[in-house]
C-alpha cells in the first residue's frame, strides 16, 4: 500500500512538474501572442453601437472586424457605419485604430488614442467627412476606453506571472504580441 502511495505521489509530482515546465517555457519565450480571431471574439459582442451628440449627429457601428497590421502598435477595427448628420444619412464603412494601454492591476488591455483611419461613405460631402473624422473618435472611445479588449487569465500560473511583467504590446506576424520584461 505504501509503495502504491509513493508511486502515485511520484506520478502526481511529475505531472505537475511537467505542466509547470510547459507554462514557464511559454513565458520564458518572452512573449504571449494573441490571435486576431481571439480579439475578434472579445470585441464583436460590443456591437452594434449607437453614438450621438446633440441628437443631430449620430454614428452607428456594426459588424466589426479586427485588423492587425505588421509592426504597428495599434489595434485596428473596421465596421459597417451609418452616419446621420441632421437629415442626411449615409451608410458605408469606417476604420479606426487605437493604441493598447495595459493596466497591470487588472491585467487588462484597453484602447486609447482612437483615430478614424478610413471613412467610406458614398456621396458624403468632404466637410461632413472631416467633421466625422474629428468628432467620431470621442464618440467611439468612451465605450472602448471603459471595456478591455483583452484580459490576461490570472487564474493560471502563466497569466499571474505575465500580469506583473508586461513590457510592451505590438503586432508581430499578424498577432498581438504582449512582451514581458526579461
Amino acid at each position: 500500500m505504501t509503495r502504491r502511495f509513493v508511486a502515485i505521489a511520484a506520478l502526481l509530482v511529475a505531472a505537475v512538474s511537467l505542466a509547470t515546465c510547459t507554462v514557464l517555457s511559454r513565458i520564458s519565450d518572452g512573449h504571449l501572442d494573441i490571435e486576431r480571431a481571439e480579439l475578434q471574439e472579445r470585441i464583436a459582442p460590443r456591437f452594434p453601437t449607437h453614438h450621438c451628440k446633440l441628437l443631430i449627429a449620430c454614428l452607428d457601428l456594426s459588424n466589426p472586424v479586427v485588423v492587425l497590421t505588421e509592426g504597428d502598435d495599434h489595434i485596428g477595427i473596421t465596421a459597417d457605419a451609418k452616419v446621420v448628420l441632421g437629415t442626411r444619412e449615409r451608410i458605408g464603412r469606417v476604420g479606426f485604430a487605437g493604441r493598447p494601454r495595459y493596466v497591470p492591476e487588472q491585467g487588462q488591455l484597453f484602447l486609447d488614442d482612437l483615430q478614424i483611419t478610413t471613412l467610406e461613405l458614398a456621396g458624403f460631402p468632404e466637410e461632413y467627412a472631416a467633421l466625422v473624422k474629428l468628432r467620431g473618435p470621442s464618440l467611439i472611445s468612451a465605450q472602448l476606453k471603459s471595456h478591455p479588449v483583452y484580459t490576461l487569465d490570472t487564474h493560471t500560473t502563466k497569466g499571474a506571472l505575465a500580469k506583473l511583467t508586461v513590457r510592451d504590446v505590438k503586432v508581430v506576424n499578424g498577432k498581438l504580441r504582449i512582451s514581458f520584461v526579461p
